[in-house]
């Protein structure tokens, strides 16, 4: 008697949940209410994990989200975005994120669809604020690639304030404190890695931006919490070399044979898993993995 006492809640509701199946089933549509129960059940469990994935990362010491904007910011309009990586500001400048990479439009790479999305939400038709990893801004052409796109850090308030209209160009005082009524920040460069939608990126391992340390570690909460390109992520072996910054496709996962260009005179091969090579800075070949 004890023990059905104790457990009453769990054989009512057990029970329950066998009289609503059993009902169910006598439904016309019961195959398709079962599939909506399922759908919305991924559905939640997703959420759940998509929450998790945030709260880790806003407690640690990676957030994107900043209390206030670096001193050298300044204001532009954006018209357009074009992909996760590039927009297009108010005067036909365009702009390359500055540290990053998303997947590919053109291509049609997984997760490109969804990584002009995260952008265009929070900067088209937007102010947003930009930094640069040279001192100068716009007049310095280290800040520009060889495409004459600028090299920026995109910034984009969250408190919904300044977000129409705007001069070119203008300068915003920094915030001297953080409270529960300041501003918050969002580095969209940073929140891309975050979210999973962009690896970190630089050309070489002697042009690494600021905050590259931020970005791997950024990059590796994502991939292990399987957020959106991560999701399907599956480790194996790829080729590295002593002094490159990428690391590239092998013909057999047992040596370091591969059709790549750029490894033809390339000496002193080896061979190591994706996953630390992301975590050592390096990126995919383009040449290899488009």
């Amino acid at each position: 008697m004890g023990i059905c006492i104790s457990t009453a809640g769990v054989c009512i509701s057990t029970t329950e949940d066998a009289l609503n199946d059993f009902l169910d089933r006598q439904s016309r549509f019961y195959k398709e209410s079962k599939q909506a129960k399922e759908h919305l059940a991924k559905k939640n469990a997703a959420t759940n994990g998509n929450d998790s994935h945030i709260n880790a990362i806003l407690q640690s010491d990676l957030s994107p989200i900043y209390p206030s904007l670096p001193n050298a910011a300044q204001k532009y309009l954006c018209r357009n975005v074009y992909d996760g990586d590039t927009l297009t500001l108010d005067d036909g400048s365009r702009v390359r994120l500055l540290g990053i990479d998303t997947p590919e439009l053109k291509e049609k790479q997984p997760f490109a669809l969804e990584a002009k999305e995260y952008t265009k939400k929070y900067c088209h038709g937007k102010n947003i604020w930009l930094t640069f990893q040279e001192n100068g801004g716009i007049e310095n052409d280290k800040n520009k690639d060889h495409y004459g796109r600028l090299l920026a850090f995109i910034w984009v308030s969250l408190s919904g304030d300044d977000n129409n209209g705007g001069k070119k160009g203008e300068k915003t005082p920094r915030q001297s404190s953080f409270d529960s009524n300041a501003s918050q920040w969002l580095c969209i460069n940073e929140g891309l890695v975050a979210s999973g939608l962009a690896h970190s990126y630089s050309p070489s391992k002697s042009k690494k931006v600021h905050n590259h340390d931020k970005l791997l570690g950024l990059q590796k909460l994502a991939r292990g919490h399987k957020r959106g390109q991560w999701k399907t992520h599956k480790d194996y072996n790829a080729i590295v070399t002593p002094s490159g910054s990428a690391f590239h496709k092998c013909k057999n996962k047992r040596n370091t044979l591969s059709d790549c260009k750029y490894l033809a005179r390339s000496k002193s091969l080896s061979l190591l898993s994706v996953s630390d090579a992301y975590d050592k800075g390096l990126h995919p070949c383009r040449n290899c993995f488009g």
